[in-house]
C-alpha cells in the first residue's frame, strides 16, 4: 500500500470520526430532533469523504413547522465542519432584494470556490412557487438560477460589468490615437505625448503620468491609464492575479498589441461564464402548510403532544402532494428523494428546550458574576404555560424566557450589591404570577424578595364563571356527548374558556379511523349541529347565541362536499356552478343536491335533538362542570359518562379503528367463495352475466 493511499485513508477516517463527534454534539445542542440530525449527518457522508466522486450536487430537504430549528441546525453544522467561508445561505422568503442577492452571492460563489465543495441552503423554500395561489404557473426570473442550480449545479452567468462600456470607449479612443501618429513601446506613449496628454479626458490626466520629470518630453506615459488595471482585473479576474499583473501584461505590448490585448478582453468579459457547484451540497429548507395542516392554529391550549402525533403521520408521499401546489412536476422532481420531515415538538421537547436554555443562563451568569444560579421547577411550568404555542416552535418560549428570567438578572445583582450580600446560591421560584428570588449562603436563605409577573396567557386562561362561559360550556357539551355517543369517541379534552381568539371554548375528538363511511354521515354532521342542539335543549330556542355560525358553515361545507364532490348520494357523480371551466362536471341546475343538502342536515339536527334529550341529565352535569372549570380531561368525562349516559357501554367505544369492518368482511367474502361448490359459483356468474345482458 503507498503512501498516499494510507494518507487518504487516514483522512477519511479523521472525516468520519469528526461527523460522529458533530452528531453528538448537536443532539446536545437541539432537542427533540435526534432523529433529524441522524438523517442528515448520513445524507452528507458520502459528500463529506468523498467529494469529488460527486458531479452533481446532493440535495436535501428538511421540511417542519416554522421554529423547530431547520436553518439553526444548517447553521450550526456549517460551523462544526469549519465551513463557515464556504457556506452560502439564499433567503428566498426575502422579496425586497432576493435578485440582486442571489446574483452577488453567485457572483462569489465563482470568485472564490468555485467547483470545490461547498454547502448551499435555500432557506424560506416554500416562497420559491412556480404556481400562483390559483393554480397558474408564475415564476420569478431570479429563481431560474436556483433551479439550475439544483439540477445540475452547473449554470452560465453574464460577466457583464457595467464598466465594460467604459474599456470599449477606450480602445476606440487608443485607436483613434495610433491612427494619428502616437507611437506606444512596452505600454508608454513614445511619441506626441503633449497630444495625447490633451486630447484624452482631463479625468484620466492624473493616471497617465508614471513619473513626472520638469521636461515633459522625459515623462513616462501610460497608453492605457492606470484606473483601467483595476477595471480590468475586475471584469476578468480569473485571468489575473491582480491589478498590477494587468499593468505588467500591459507593459509589454506597443500600441496595436495594446489594441488587440483590450478587444479580447472586452470579448470575454462580454461572454457568459461557467459558474460550478456540482460538488456542493444544498439543503433546502422550507414550510409547507399544506402538509402541515396544523400550522393554522395559534391556540396555546392545544396540547403539544396532539400536534407532535399528527407530524409523525407526514411522509414523503404527504410533501411531494404538497409541493404540487407551488411547484411543477419536473421540479419537484428536481428536489430528489431525501426529504427529512421534522416534528412538531412534544411537550416534553418544549420542558427540555426550556430547560436548556435555563442551563445556557446559568454558566453565563457564572462566568460574568461567579455567582450559582438554581431554576425551581415552578419556574419552568410558568414558562411553558405562558410561553408554549404548539405549532409556532421555539421564537415564542425564548422571548418569554427573556420576558420571566433575563430581565430580572439585573435586578439581582444590584439587590446583592446594594444588600452587601455573598451568596453561595440563588434560586428562582414561582407561585401563580409572583417571582420570588432567594438567596442563600451554605444552604441558609439570607435574603429575598418577590416581584409580580405579567402574564400573557394566564390571566386569559381564568375561569370567568360568567354567562359567555356557561354558553360555551353548553355548546361544547353538546359536541362532546355527539361524538361519544352517535360516533363512539370520547373527546380528549374540553375547553368551555380559552386563549384562542376565534372561539371561547372547544372540544378535541380523535378519531381512530381514517374514512367516512355513508353510514356515519349524518352522525357527523349532528356532531356539527350539536352545539347549538344543546343551546336550544338547555336555554330554550329563542335564546340562542350566534356562537355557532362556525360550526353551521362546517356542517354546510361537508354535506355538500359529501354530495357534490364524494359521491354519497344516489348518483356517484362530481357537481360544480355552471361555467365556462365547468363543462366536464354536473350542475344541479333543478336543485336536487341542494335539496337533498337540506334533508341531510334536517335529519341531522333531528339525530342531535333526539339523542341530546335523551342524554339531558348528562348534558347538564357536564356543562355544569364546565360552568365552574375551564376544562374537562377524557378521565373525567368517563366518570361523567358512566354516571348520568343512558345506554352507555364504555365497550363500545372505539380505541383501534385499524380493522372495523372492511378487511374482516373482505376476508369472509372470499372465505364464502372458497367454501362454494364450483357448480353453484359457475351458475351465480352466469346468472348475474345474463341480468347484466
Amino acid at each position: 500500500m503507498t503512501k498516499k493511499i494510507e494518507k487518504l485513508q487516514s483522512e477519511i477516517i479523521q472525516k468520519q470520526q469528526l461527523l460522529n463527534s458533530i452528531s453528538k454534539k448537536l443532539k446536545e445542542e437541539f432537542v427533540g430532533i435526534n432523529h433529524v440530525i441522524d438523517e442528515v449527518i448520513d445524507a452528507i457522508n458520502s459528500w463529506y469523504l468523498f467529494p469529488d466522486l460527486q458531479d452533481k450536487p446532493v440535495v436535501i430537504n428538511l421540511w417542519g413547522l416554522t421554529g423547530v430549528g431547520k436553518s439553526s441546525l444548517i447553521n450550526r453544522l456549517s460551523e462544526l465542519l469549519k465551513y463557515d467561508n464556504k457556506y452560502y445561505r439564499f433567503d428566498l422568503g426575502d422579496t425586497s432584494d432576493t435578485d440582486w442577492t442571489i446574483k452577488r452571492k453567485i457572483q462569489d460563489i465563482y470568485e472564490n470556490v468555485n467547483s470545490y465543495p461547498i454547502m448551499i441552503a435555500l432557506d424560506e423554500f416554500q416562497h420559491a412557487r412556480t404556481i400562483d395561489e390559483m393554480g397558474k404557473e408564475s415564476e420569478k426570473k431570479s429563481s431560474r438560477i436556483i433551479w439550475q442550480l439544483l439540477d445540475s449545479g452547473k449554470f452560465q452567468i453574464s460577466r457583464y460589468n457595467f464598466q465594460l462600456d467604459e474599456v470599449y470607449d477606450l480602445t476606440l479612443k487608443l485607436r483613434y490615437f495610433l491612427r494619428n501618429g502616437v507611437k506606444v513601446l512596452k505600454g508608454k506613449v513614445i511619441s506626441k505625448k503633449e497630444y495625447f496628454k490633451k486630447e484624452i479626458e482631463d479625468e484620466n490626466n492624473n493616471e497617465l503620468v508614471d513619473k513626472k520629470t520638469k521636461n515633459p518630453e522625459n515623462e513616462n506615459i501610460y497608453f492605457v491609464p492606470k484606473k483601467f488595471h483595476e477595471i480590468i482585473h475586475s471584469m476578468v479576474k480569473e485571468k489575473f492575479a491582480g491589478p498590477f499583473d494587468v499593468k505588467k501584461q500591459l507593459l509589454n505590448f506597443n500600441g496595436y498589441e495594446t489594441i488587440n490585448f483590450l478587444l479580447k478582453i472586452f470579448e470575454f468579459a462580454n461572454s457568459p461564464k461557467l459558474v460550478d457547484c456540482s460538488k456542493s451540497v444544498i439543503f433546502v429548507l422550507g414550510n409547507l402548510d399544506e402538509a402541515y395542516t396544523m400550522t393554522k392554529n395559534f391556540n396555546p391550549d392545544m396540547n403539544a403532544d396532539e400536534f407532535h402525533e399528527q407530524s409523525l403521520k407526514i411522509n414523503i408521499a404527504n410533501i411531494k402532494k404538497a409541493l404540487r401546489n407551488r411547484i411543477r412536476s419536473e421540479q419537484i422532481a428536481r428536489l430528489g428523494n431525501i426529504h427529512i420531515i421534522y416534528p412538531a415538538f412534544s411537550s416534553d421537547s418544549f420542558r427540555k428546550l426550556i430547560k436548556l436554555e435555563l442551563d445556557k443562563i446559568i454558566k453565563k451568569v457564572y462566568n460574568q458574576q461567579k455567582v450559582n444560579i438554581e431554576f425551581d421547577d415552578s419556574i419552568c411550568d410558568l414558562i411553558y404555560r405562558d410561553g408554549v404555542y404548539p405549532t409556532q416552535g421555539t421564537r415564542p418560549v425564548f422571548t418569554t424566557i427573556h420576558q420571566i428570567v433575563n430581565t430580572k438578572l439585573g435586578k439581582i445583582i444590584i439587590e446583592m450589591i446594594l444588600n452587601k450580600l455573598s451568596p453561595t446560591k440563588i434560586i428562582f421560584k414561582a407561585e401563580k404570577n409572583i417571582i420570588t428570588i432567594e438567596y442563600y449562603k451554605n444552604n441558609e436563605m439570607i435574603h429575598s424578595f418577590s416581584e409580580k409577573q405579567t402574564l400573557n396567557l394566564e390571566k386569559l386562561r381564568k375561569n370567568r364563571k360568567d354567562d359567555i362561559q356557561a354558553i360555551t360550556a353548553v355548546h361544547e357539551s353538546g359536541h362532546a356527548i355527539i361524538s361519544t355517543i352517535l360516533l363512539k369517541t370520547i373527546p380528549e379534552v374540553i375547553f368551555s374558556t380559552s386563549v384562542g381568539v376565534e372561539n371561547f371554548g372547544f372540544t378535541f375528538s380523535k378519531f381512530k379511523w381514517k374514512y367516512v363511511s355513508k353510514k356515519e354521515i349524518l352522525s357527523r354532521i349532528a356532531m356539527y349541529l350539536a352545539g347549538i342542539v344543546a343551546e336550544e335543549i338547555v336555554f330554550g330556542e329563542e335564546n340562542v347565541t350566534t356562537g355557532a355560525e362556525n360550526d353551521i358553515k362546517e356542517a354546510t361545507n361537508f354535506t355538500t362536499r359529501m354530495l357534490k364532490e364524494c359521491g354519497m348520494g344516489k348518483l356517484p357523480a362530481a357537481y360544480q356552478v355552471k361555467d365556462q371551466d365547468t363543462n366536464n362536471y354536473l350542475h344541479d341546475e333543478n336543485n336536487v343536491i341542494n335539496d337533498k343538502v337540506q334533508e341531510w342536515i334536517s335529519k341531522a339536527k333531528e339525530l342531535a335533538e333526539k339523542t341530546l334529550i335523551k342524554q339531558k341529565v348528562l348534558l347538564l352535569q357536564m356543562a355544569d362542570y364546565l360552568s365552574d372549570n375551564r376544562m374537562i380531561s377524557k378521565e373525567k368525562i368517563k366518570t361523567l359518562l358512566k354516571t348520568y349516559a343512558q345506554g352507555f357501554n364504555e365497550n363500545d367505544i372505539i380505541e383501534n379503528g385499524d380493522n372495523l369492518f372492511y378487511r374482516n368482511h373482505l376476508k369472509q367474502k372470499v372465505s364464502d367463495i372458497e367454501n362454494t361448490p364450483e357448480n353453484e359459483l359457475i351458475d351465480s356468474v352466469e346468472f348475474l352475466l345474463n341480468k347484466n345482458k
